[in-house]
This record gives structure tokens, C-alpha cells and sequence, in this order.
């Protein structure tokens, strides 16, 4: 996926660069820098969009191989991303709230998760 999705936008901005070279110095045409630097960096922004994609839609599961597109593996990727984004925010929370309390009121908290966890273990086990 690298050579269509990056490869071939980073090729299209040497040759948008070296065709304005080429009309400039051949041709005699004048362009304005802006548009000269537009073009070439148009190339480059979906080079780079390329990239993240061609990164988000490989399989990084090492037992399963990823599709043609990866369109799938990107889907699941982007989800696991997303996944871990709010569990840090969820422990960033979690630590801001333990910043006061004593260590014996985080260790009642701690026992009463896992007296929780526990139950929805054991609920989950008998509804099976």
C-alpha cells in the first residue's frame, strides 16, 4: 500500500515541480511562486494523508494478514486508536480523583472494584 499511497503522490510532486522548472526555463512561462508552491504542496498533503492511512490500514495483528485495501484493518485500527485514547483519559480522571483521598480510602475503593468485578463475573458465568 505504500507504493500507490505514497509513492506515487510523492512522485507526482517532483514532476509538478520539475515541470513548472521546465515551462519556466523552456517555455518562458512565469508562475507565480504561490501557485508553484500550491501544486507541490498539494502532492505532498495527500503524500502524507497516504502515509497515515497506509500505517492505519495494516494488519497489526501478527497471526492475520491484512486485505488488499486494508479497509477493514484500518476500520478496527482507527476503533483500537480510539479505544485507547479514552482510557487514558479515563485514568487521567481516575488519578485526579485519587490525588486527595487517603491510602485506606484507595484501598476500600480498590477492594469494592474487585468485590464488583467479581459479581459481574459470577453473573456473567451463570447467565452461560
Amino acid at each position: 500500500r505504500m507504493l500507490p499511497f505514497v509513492g506515487m503522490p510523492l512522485f507526482g510532486s517532483f514532476a509538478t515541480f520539475i515541470g513548472f522548472w521546465y515551462l519556466a526555463t523552456y517555455r518562458d512561462m512565469e508562475f507565480q511562486p504561490a501557485v508553484v508552491a500550491t501544486a507541490t504542496f498539494v502532492f505532498l498533503a495527500i503524500g502524507l494523508l497516504g502515509i497515515t492511512y497506509s500505517v492505519m490500514s495494516a494488519s497489526w495483528d501478527d497471526d492475520r494478514e491484512g486485505s488488499g485495501l486494508g479497509i477493514d484493518e484500518f476500520q478496527k485500527n482507527v476503533a483500537s486508536l480510539k479505544e485507547g485514547l479514552s482510557r487514558t483519559k479515563e485514568n487521567a480522571l481516575l488519578r485526579e480523583r485519587m490525588a486527595g483521598l487517603s491510602e485506606e480510602e484507595i484501598q476500600r475503593a480498590i477492594e469494592a472494584s474487585e468485590k464488583n468485578d467479581a459479581a459481574a463475573k459470577r453473573q456473567k458465568e451463570w447467565m452461560e
